[in-house]
């Protein structure tokens, strides 16, 4: 049984992007209408990350516990934050699981509130997540509004859409006036989602092979086949760099490497697991994505997606959460 008058632990995953993560714990110290506890996972930084985010917890006044920080007297608002140092880079999805994990090894939270670092959350976001998870009797995975981190009076993204024959994930960014929660949707965009510890112990943690992409998408469906709806909390709103992480701010002409590589490899592994009779479809679909490559000039990265498409290896290895994916 989950225990609705335990704390929420949120978990941020930081991998050389304190500034960010900074501004990030800033806006959950905000969160004043539950008690909360953070863990900032730490995917092996090597920017001086940790020094720098202790010195800032310390700061703060928090008593010092086992390498994290307490303010035990808020009847409300942050009770404690963690940095747990992780040495490797486990990709999104691992440094996730690896939050949950210490935490649940240490308390018993309601539910998890899972951050990218590069988030700013605004007051009462948490509160609206709770309110609208509460309001649906299967729910699932409960995702926030993302606004443009530059242009904040605009939506970045309200849920994702995926189309399985392609392979493809995006935006919605439509917002229905009067209404509090979207359900169901294909998927929450994970840069903020809600799970209780119900949804953890029956669907399992995030599966970490996606390394980057899909991650949200696959947990949502495996969810989906264990009875439970995404949904989104239209109330629930924080500021987001897209593409910090990556340095792919700016749209596909400006993806980057790294997030061409993960995003072909995520889009084959995921048909593989969980659709595999439309492999052949996704797999031949990127051919186009080589074209536009080499239409547009972009010979490193038509030549990377053709590498990926001819190395199986690279997307098809031996699933590490296969649990609800039948």
């Amino acid at each position: 049984m989950v225990d609705h008058n335990a704390p929420v632990c949120a978990v941020v995953v930081n991998w050389n992007g304190w500034r960010d993560t900074l501004v990030c714990l800033a806006s959950l110290f905000a969160q004043r209408d539950v008690p909360l506890r953070i863990v900032v996972c730490d995917n092996g930084s090597t920017d001086d990350s940790v020094a720098e985010l202790t010195g800032w917890l310390a700061a703060r006044g928090g008593a010092a516990d086992g390498g994290g920080f307490e303010w035990p007297q808020q009847d409300n608002g942050v009770l404690s934050v963690h940095v747990v140092v992780l040495g490797a880079n486990l990709g999104y999805a691992g440094g996730l699981n690896a939050g949950i994990d210490w935490a649940r090894g240490r308390w018993q939270p309601r539910g998890f509130w899972l951050l990218n670092n590069d988030v700013e959350a605004e007051p009462g976001a948490l509160a609206a997540l709770l309110a609208a998870h509460a309001s649906v009797a299967d729910a699932g995975i409960c995702g926030s509004v993302l606004l443009d981190w530059d242009r904040p009076q605009e939506v970045q993204a309200v849920a994702g859409v995926y189309r399985r024959w392609l392979g493809v994930g995006w935006h919605d960014t439509r917002v229905e006036p009067g209404s509090t929660v979207r359900i169901p949707v294909d998927y929450p965009v994970g840069a903020s989602m809600y799970v209780d510890a119900g949804f953890l112990e029956r669907v399992g943690p995030m599966d970490p092979g996606y390394f980057l992409y899909c991650e949200e998408m696959d947990w949502a469906e495996r969810g989906r086949r264990q009875g439970y709806r995404s949904l989104v909390a239209l109330g629930s709103r924080l500021r987001h760099k897209e593409g910090a992480s990556t340095g792919s701010r700016g749209g596909v002409r400006n993806k980057s490497l790294l997030s061409e590589r993960y995003g072909v490899t995520s889009r084959l592994r995921i048909t593989r697991k969980l659709w595999p009779q439309l492999l052949p479809v996704v797999w031949c679909s990127l051919a186009v994505v080589v074209a536009d490559r080499l239409l547009h000039g972009e010979w490193a990265r038509a030549r990377l997606v053709a590498a990926l498409m001819a190395s199986p290896s690279s997307w098809s290895g031996r699933d590490t959460q296969e649990r609800g994916a039948s």
